[in-house]
């Protein structure tokens, strides 16, 4: 109930001063952003302290970047005029805090999805750029605005853009769309309609229209960002969101192909038809469009290494205990044979395992197979090897003198302690035939051997 008070005044409140901005004087209009931008902050810093410390750095970088815009609109207010290039700048700084605070909620809330973020947002500045160079830029020229306030202003611009892209595609990938995720993204929206409309208006963000249009966007932005804090779907904004499954590669790198040809393109026309190149585009523009498109690649090569090492060790592992499997075996067995005289290979065969498995069902033998695998692991030393053979039969290989005896306490030990199994403790034996390599056995000749010995201790009953 306080809460939904507090939504009520905070919306009555915020809705007074942006209905005040239109009648309001040029200094009037500073003095309500003051007051929006205040009240704007209230609920951010409210919500901090009520987040756990591992989720509070989205909303700490958002109360800064609401803070600098609280200093600009202070400063703007004192001076009783617009900033010019210095508001400009700060207000392209502020807007990097909130687009870091995106970030970091695309992080949390988006790490299934960072590759399908980032093209929204290469997608967004890609539309941003294109808007520039056709309606703000010759606007922008036409009033003699210099080049490096033009490139403070698409800097702007197209932060803005790719902070609405990467939100856009949060709102899309959340099944529930929180309320909080949707406020922020028509915040967003306001926030670059404000800014394209004093752009084109004044030239500048911080000065002040004869219609107030670009303040009255900005004051509903505030009122937004406030708003999406004082929702109850505030606390989920920072929770982790969805599996999204990615696009064909060959899709994925077409599409990035494009947005880097996109912006040199549209220069290359304007040159062609006479119109002077863009030089706040060019490297505004590419800067961040390299940048993003240098990071996806880096992420499709990351994954791409990912799924080949996950193919590779699925064809060398077994899919059950994560051991190596036979395959694998042999390939280790040859490598160490052709580099070592002397190889000690236990082979074991659990004892006991075939009557677990008809009187519990098979997936408790497999819940029996996976705990003994483990415990086979967890002992060896650096060099050796574990591998399940096949069934409830392992197989160990070592280099080191006295492998025998310890290995061999190894697996005594591995199965003297019992297993609970749905809910009962389950106990198995082991045999165990030992072989070390004089150098002249081959990894053939050597398993067998080795699987001779197990049988004839399993025959002579000495099994764990």
């Amino acid at each position: 109930m306080t809460r939904i008070l507090g939504v009520v005044v905070y919306l009555g409140v915020t809705g007074a001063l942006t209905a005040a901005m239109p009648a309001a004087s040029p200094e009037g209009r500073h003095l309500l952003m003051v007051l929006a931008s205040l009240i704007a902050a209230v609920p951010v810093l409210v919500v901090i302290p009520g987040r756990a410390r591992a989720e509070r750095l989205p909303y700490i970088l958002l109360a800064c970047g609401l803070g600098l815009l609280i200093v600009i609109n202070v400063a703007a207010w004192r001076a009783g005029r617009d900033l010019a290039a210095s508001g400009d700048l700060l207000v392209a700084i502020s807007h990097l805090f909130l687009l870091a605070a995106a970030l970091m909620l695309v992080l949390r809330r988006g790490h299934n999805d960072i590759g399908g973020l980032i093209d929204a947002s290469v997608v967004a500045i890609v539309v941003a750029a294109l808007t520039w160079t056709a309606l703000l830029q010759p606007g922008l020229t036409a009033a003699r605005i210099d080049t490096g306030r033009q490139t403070t202003l698409l800097a702007t611009v197209l932060l803005l853009a790719g902070l609405l892209g990467a939100l856009v595609r949060l709102v899309a990938l959340a099944p529930d769309r929180p309320l909080s995720l949707v406020l922020l993204v028509v915040a967003v929206v306001f926030d670059l309609a404000g800014t394209t409309v004093a752009v084109t208006a004044t030239g500048a963000i911080t000065t002040p229209s004869s219609s107030a249009g670009g303040e009255t966007l900005f004051m509903i932005c505030y009122l937004l960002v406030g708003l999406a804090m004082a929702v109850p779907s505030a606390a989920r904004l920072a929770q982790p969101g969805p599996v999204r499954e990615e696009r064909p590669f060959r899709i994925r790198v077409v599409f990035l192909t494009v947005a880097v040809t996109v912006v040199p393109l549209v220069s290359a026309v304007r040159e062609f038809v006479g119109v002077r190149g863009d030089t706040a585009l060019l490297t505004v523009g590419n800067l961040l469009i390299v940048v993003l498109v240098a990071i996806r690649v880096a992420r499709l090569a990351e994954q791409r290494e990912i799924a080949e090492a996950r193919m590779r060790h699925q064809a060398t592992h077994d899919l059950l205990t994560g051991l190596p499997n036979r395959a694998e075996l042999w390939n280790r067995l040859d490598a160490v044979l052709a580099g070592e005289s002397r190889v000690v290979l236990l082979f074991c065969d659990l004892n006991g395992f075939k009557a677990v498995n008809d009187r519990l069902g098979h997936l408790a033998g497999d819940r029996l197979l996976t705990e003994v695998a483990a415990r086979l692991r967890a002992g060896l030393l650096p060099g050796e090897t574990a591998a399940r053979y096949g069934g409830d039969e392992f197989v160990l290989i070592s280099t080191r003198d006295g492998a025998e005896d310890r290995l061999t306490g190894h697996v005594r030990a591995a199965v003297a302690e019992p297993i609970l199994i749905a809910g009962e403790k389950v106990r198995v034996g082991a045999s165990v035939g030992v072989i070390r390599s004089d150098g002249t056995l081959d990894a053939d000749e050597l398993i067998r051997r080795a699987d001779e010995a197990m049988y004839r201790e399993k025959a002579a009953g000495r099994a764990a």
